[in-house]
């Protein structure tokens, strides 16, 4: 029995062992498998975000996703060098750009960013190359070199070497472009087209640039000079309009101040009537009177309707009277004389 009983026991034993042993290489298989599917998402499919679905499956392993990067950055490691013997990627390119999107601390991928980015311009620049486009080749390595300078000195070299192999073409390139521009009058485009050109040594680009500049002194100065002597006709047509205003409004004022002179409007058999226009609230009226006969003084209304009689006398006289009036109302005054003579004057009308 005992024999038997330690017989079974230590088949189970060995059962359970190699059912650990199983589950253990089965576990250390996917993980194995994972990371290589890891390489190969980023090396042959620019997956990155099933990439990150399969560390997601690893969470209680920590050091799953340090051995899943390491992966990443071997198979972007290798497309670079694949980029490098001039077979563009872009999908590498697009796929780092994602990756920066998520992961803007990971200084790896932005240098691995750079680097792609900058051999992929070198594919594009030996294009532009084939294409005879010097200029846009130039410009385009011209910013790799300034994009790379203290972070890769390879690419810098390799740019820098290449630019002076089509400096000379690039610079014709520029000069054709810029004489056509100067040709067809727009100095602006030209200079814009040069600026960046006319410090680098070649004489006639730095000609064209200063010609290009001189035409565009010319013509803002002749359209200052333009935009002067217009706003100064402009000026001076205001101040013609204004005196002319002003002028006009003289007349108007004079016009309505003549309207209320004191106007004679009857000058009959001893009788005269004046009509006025009151500028005060007072009237004052002043005359000496020397005859025989009657002499009589009346302020009317508006409608000729008595106001006040200043004075009604026979025989030499003098009058000052002061009368209440309203200030703005046309007024006439009455004389009247049967034997006789007066003088004198009266206040607070606009006179005459």
């Amino acid at each position: 029995m005992f024999i038997i009983l330690g017989i079974i026991v230590s088949v189970i034993i060995i059962f359970c062992g190699f059912k650990n042993y199983i589950k253990e290489r089965q576990i250390t298989e996917k993980y194995n498998n994972d990371l290589k599917t890891c390489y190969e998402l980023i090396r042959y499919k620019s997956n990155f975000q099933g990439f990150e679905s399969i560390i997601e499956e690893h969470t209680e392993e920590t050091n799953f996703s340090s051995e899943a990067y390491k992966k990443l950055y071997q198979a972007i490691d290798e497309r670079i060098e694949n980029l490098k013997n001039c077979n563009d990627d872009k999908d590498l390119i697009t796929m780092l750009e994602d990756i920066r999107k998520k992961d803007i601390n990971n200084k790896k991928i932005e240098e691995s960013y750079l680097e792609a980015s900058s051999y992929s311009s070198i594919i594009k620049a030996n294009q532009y190359i084939e294409e005879q486009k010097y200029k846009e080749a130039y410009d385009l390595l011209e910013t790799l070199i300034t994009n790379n300078k203290e972070k890769n000195q390879d690419i810098v070299d390799m740019a820098t070497n290449k630019q002076n192999e089509i400096k000379d073409k690039a610079f014709n390139q520029i000069i054709k472009q810029a004489q056509e521009k100067v040709n067809a009058k727009d100095y602006s485009s030209a200079k814009t087209l040069l600026e960046k050109y006319k410090d680098l040594g070649n004489q006639t680009i730095l000609d064209i640039y200063n010609n290009a500049t001189n035409k565009l002194n010319k013509i803002e100065a002749e359209k200052k000079a333009k935009e002067e002597a217009e706003k100064i006709a402009r000026e001076k047509k205001e101040a013609e309009e204004k005196a002319k205003q002003a002028e006009e409004e003289r007349k108007r004022q004079q016009a309505e101040l003549n309207a209320k002179k004191d106007k004679l409007t009857i000058n009959s058999n001893g009788k005269k009537i004046w009509k006025v226009c009151m500028n005060s609230n007072t009237f004052r009226f002043q005359a000496k009177y020397r005859g025989y006969g009657n002499f009589i003084v009346k302020l009317l209304d508006s409608n000729q309707d008595l106001e006040k009689v200043i004075c009604n006398e026979i025989g030499d006289y003098n009058v000052d009277k002061t009368v209440q009036v309203v200030k703005g109302n046309y007024y006439y005054i009455e004389t009247y004389v049967s034997d006789g003579s007066w003088n004198g004057t009266w206040w607070g009308t606009y006179g005459d």
